[in-house]
This record gives structure tokens, sequence and C-alpha cells, in this order.
């Protein structure tokens, strides 16, 4: 007689647990992004600062470095917070739909996701079906203001692109620039994607739980509600 076997330890998918540390990914990116900008901001100043005239030779090398590091540590940083954003979003579906099944497949989530320029179309749709679907959702107002931060983003990292395939010193230093801006514009796009996960995720909207501290509000009661 075959002895019944230990419970198998149900281990979420990995798509779960980077679903889960999403949060926490944007905001080391929030982190990054403003280094990004310091970084580049700097080196601007100091391309403006020796325009007629040599730089010398450590500050050169120093703020090269700078922004070379910085700049590749971005780039990394950002791509880790798209992949898990895409991840939460997935799995945020998943939730938020059972026991019915999301309309949307997950391979059409993951591409209009990731894929630069459809997401600008995408992810707005996405973000909406869920704020309707959720019992906990951010306002309208706070999505578009995500979605602002976000085109931005992609807007002034376009130009940057643009302008780098630019020749001369001048080019160079308006890609810095640039740079420096769609850096502070990733800063705002990071955080306002962080507080939209965050709508999502809270169990109880933010006024409800001040209540609750304050012993306005039931706890029980709030949880039938």
């Amino acid at each position: 007689m075959a002895l019944p076997q230990p419970p198998r330890e149900q281990t979420a998918p990995k798509r779960a647990r980077l679903a889960g540390v999403a949060p926490g990914i944007m905001g080391a990116a929030v982190t990054w992004f403003a280094v990004t900008a310091v970084a580049h901001g700097l080196r601007y100043a100091i391309l403006a600062w020796y325009a007629d005239r040599l730089a010398p030779w450590w500050l050169e090398a120093v703020s090269t470095a700078l922004v070379w590091v910085s700049g590749i540590v971005a780039v990394l940083v950002g791509i880790a917070a798209a992949v898990s954003a895409a991840a939460w979003l997935v799995e945020t579906r998943r939730r938020v739909y059972e026991p019915a099944r999301d309309p949307r497949s997950r391979a059409a989530l993951w591409i209009g996701s990731l894929v630069v320029v459809v997401n600008l179309l995408r992810l707005p749709v996405y973000l909406e079906e869920l704020r309707r679907a959720a019992t906990r959702a951010p306002t309208r107002a706070l999505l578009s203001r995500w979605w602002s931060a976000f085109a931005l983003n992609t807007l002034l990292v376009a130009v940057a692109l643009w302008r780098g395939t630019g020749e001369g010193p001048q080019a160079a230093a308006d890609t810095v620039l640039l740079t420096a801006l769609a850096a502070l514009a990733a800063v705002w796009a990071a955080r306002e994607t962080r507080t939209v996960m965050r709508s999502f995720n809270n169990p109880l909207p933010r006024f409800t739980r001040r209540f609750i501290s304050a012993g306005i509000v039931n706890t029980s009661a709030s949880r039938k509600e």
C-alpha cells in the first residue's frame, strides 16, 4: 500500500515573483534615473563652462566616466523595470479577472507593454480595463498623469537619440542635456508607475486606512464592503 505523499509546497511562478518585486524595482529605478540626470547635468555644465578653453584632463575623465557608467546602468535598470512592470500587469489582471480568464492573452499583454511606441497606445487601454474591473483602483486622472510622464520620457529619449547622430561638439553637448532631461522625465514616469501599482495593490483606499487607524471605521465592516 502506497503511503500518502506529503503535499508539495506550492512555489509561485517566476512571473508572479517578478510581479511582486516590481514596485521595489521601480523605486530603485527612480533613484538611479535621478543619479543619471545629475551625472549628465554636471557633464553639460562642464561642457558649457569650458566651451572656449580646454578642461582639465582629470575633470574630463571623471565626468565622462560618470556619464558612461550612469547611462549604461540606467539602461539596464530601465529594462528590468519595464519587464517587471509588464509581469505586474499580467499578474494583476489575472488576479482581478479570476475566476474568469483575462480577455487579453498574455502574449498580447507582454508585446503591448514592452514594444516601444506600441506600448504608448496599448498600455493605457490595458490599465483602463484593469481599473474598471478592479474593486480597488486609481482614478482616471492618475492614469492620465502616468501616461503624460511616460509619453514625455519616450519623446525625450527619441529626441536625444536623434541628436546623438549629429556631429560636432554642439551636437554632443545637446545630447548630454537632452539625456539629462530624459532621465528626469524617467524619474517622474517611474514614480507615477509605482503609484499606479500601489493603488491597485493596496487592499483599502488611503482615506479608509486613515479612518481605521483613527477608530472611525470598523475593520470588519470595511472588509465586507
